[in-house]
C-alpha cells in the first residue's frame, strides 16, 4: 500500500504556523510573568519600603504628615480610633497586604502597626497597569507583529524558492504517459524561473528522457525484428503440418501426433502474439471482442488432458455461471492456460478443479503448494520453487506473463497456497459481461 506523502507547501505552512504559535505562546507567557512580577514582587516590595520609611520619619518627627500623592495615600488609626480611616479599610487584618476594588479600580492596601498605631497605605494599582500596558504590552505587541511579518516574508521566500520544484512535481504527476509514447516533456518554461538546484534537476531529466527514448526505440526495433524472425519458422512449421495432414490412410497414432502438433503450433502463435503485444503496451487498444470464458476453460482442460493422465490427475470443471469477457481471445487463453497447466504440472496423483463464476475463474489443485517466501516470488520472471526444480520442465515465465496481462487489462488475481496442500488462484475479470 502506497503511503500518501505530504507536499512541500503543506510542510512550509505547518512550519510557519508552528513558528507563529511558539512565538505567540512565548510572548503570552512573558506578559503573564511580567505582570505577576509587577504585582507580586515590585509593588509589594515598594509598599513595604514606603511603610518602613514612614515609620522611621514618624519616630523622628511625631507630626510627620501621612503620604498623599497621585498613586499613594496613607491613613492612620491611633489607639483604636478609626475616625480618620475610611470605613472600607477598618476591618482589614492588622498586618499584611489586601486587594480591593475601589470604584471599579483595583487597589493594593498595605497594613502595618507600631506603638498602638495602625498605618494604611493605599496604592492605586490601576495606574501601574496602564504604565505596564503602554510601556510593556504595546512594545511587545509591536515586536510580535514585526516577528510575524518577518516570518511571513520568510515563508513567502521559501515558497517562491520551492515553487519550480512543486511545479515540476505536479507536471510529472499529471503527465499522460499513454498519449506521450516518446516522453516529450515540456519543461523548458520552468528553466527560466528555476534556481541552480532545480535547473540541474531539469537538465538531468532531459538527459534521462533522451536515454530512455533511445532505449524504447531500440526495444521497438528488436520487437519488430524478433517478431518477424519468430513468425517465419512458425509459418513454415504450420505449412508443413498442412501438407502432412493431406496424406490419407494415416495410422491413428500419427493422426493423434499431428493433432498435438497442430495444437502446439496454434499455442505458439497465440503466445507469440501475446508477447509482442506486451512489448508494445503503449500501442495496445482495448478490444471489444466478446470471449466465452467457459469455452476457453473447456478447451484448455482438453489440451492438458493427456498430461493429466500421465500424472494420474483428475480434472474437474464446475460451471456455476456463464462468463463473457471483453478482451482479446488469445489473452484470455494465455492467462487461463498458464494457470491450468501450472496446476497440472505441479500436482501428482491429485485433483485440479476449475470453477467458473459470474465474474471470475478459480483454479484449485492439490499439488505441492508453496510457502510464504515462495508465494511472494511466484510471479517474478524465471522464479521456480525449490520443490519443483528438476521435476517440472520450464523457465518460470508462465505466472510472470499472467501477472503482466492481468495488470494490463485491469483485472485482479489472488493466490492462496500451503506446502503439501495445494494452491488456489482466482482471476477476477473487471470487464465481465453478465
Amino acid at each position: 500500500m502506497q503511503t500518501k506523502r505530504t507536499g512541500i507547501r503543506a510542510k512550509l505552512v505547518r512550519v510557519f504556523a508552528l513558528q507563529v504559535g511558539i512565538i505567540s505562546l512565548g510572548i503570552l507567557i512573558g506578559i503573564y510573568i511580567t505582570q505577576s512580577i509587577i504585582y507580586g514582587v515590585v509593588m509589594r516590595e515598594a509598599l513595604n519600603s514606603e511603610a518602613d520609611h514612614y515609620w522611621s520619619r514618624l519616630a523622628d518627627n511625631p507630626a510627620h504628615a501621612l503620604p498623599d500623592v497621585f498613586n499613594l495615600r496613607g491613613f492612620m488609626a491611633v489607639d483604636g480610633d478609626y475616625s480618620e480611616v475610611p470605613e472600607m479599610y477598618r476591618d482589614l487584618p492588622p498586618v499584611g497586604f489586601n486587594e480591593l476594588q475601589l470604584e471599579g479600580r483595583q487597589a493594593l492596601i498595605h497594613v502595618s502597626e507600631q506603638d498602638n498605631k495602625r498605618l494604611f497605605l493605599v496604592f492605586e494599582a490601576e495606574q501601574v497597569s496602564d504604565l505596564a500596558f503602554f510601556f510593556g504590552i504595546v512594545p511587545l505587541a509591536v515586536v510580535l507583529v514585526l516577528i510575524y511579518g518577518l516570518s511571513f516574508l520568510t515563508y513567502r521566500m521559501s515558497q517562491r524558492a520551492v515553487s519550480p520544484l512543486v511545479r515540476l512535481a505536479n507536471y510529472l504527476e499529471d503527465f499522460d504517459f499513454d498519449s506521450n509514447s516518446q516522453l516529450e516533456l515540456d519543461i523548458d518554461s520552468m528553466e527560466n524561473v528555476a534556481d541552480a538546484e532545480v535547473a540541474t534537476m531539469i537538465e538531468a531529466m532531459g538527459h534521462f528522457r533522451q536515454r530512455l527514448n533511445a532505449f524504447v526505440e531500440r526495444e521497438r526495433i528488436f520487437t519488430r525484428d524478433a517478431g518477424h524472425e519468430l513468425r517465419t519458422p512458425v509459418a513454415v512449421f504450420k505449412g508443413s503440418l498442412e501438407l502432412l495432414e493431406q496424406v490419407e490412410d494415416r495410422p491413428a497414432f500419427e493422426t493423434k501426433a499431428l493433432m498435438r502438433m497442430r495444437r502446439t503450433v496454434s499455442d505458439m502463435e497465440s503466445l507469440l502474439q501475446t508477447l509482442l503485444m506486451l512489448a508494445r503496451e503503449e500501442d495496445t487498444v482495448s478490444p471489444s471482442e466478446d470471449v466465452d470464458v467457459n469455452q476457453v476453460v473447456a478447451h484448455q482442460l482438453d489440451l492438458v488432458h493427456e498430461s493429466a493422465e500421465k500424472t494420474n490427475n483428475q480434472l474437474q470443471l464446475h460451471e456455476r455461471a456463464t462468463l463473457h469477457v471483453l478482451a482479446p481471445q488469445q489473452v484470455v487463453e494465455i492467462v487461463l492456460g498458464n494457470l491450468i497447466r501450472n496446476a497440472v504440472n505441479y500436482t501428482r496423483n491429485g485433483e485440479v478443479a476449475v470453477t467458473v463464476d459470474r465474474d471470475r475463474v478459480t483454479v484449485k489443485d492439490t499439488g505441492i503448494g508453496m510457502s510464504g517466501a515462495e508465494l511472494s516470488n511466484a510471479f517474478e520472471p524465471f522464479y521456480r520453487a525449490d520443490e519443483s526444480r528438476g521435476v517440472i520442465k520450464g523457465h518460470g515465465l508462465g505466472l510472470s506473463i499472467v501477472k503482466r496481462l492481468v495488470h494490463q487489462f485491469g483485472w485482479s488475481i489472488s493466490v492462496y497456497s500451503r506446502p503439501g496442500e495445494g494452491t488456489t488462484i482466482a482471476v477476477v475479470f473487471a470487464e465481465a459481461v453478465t
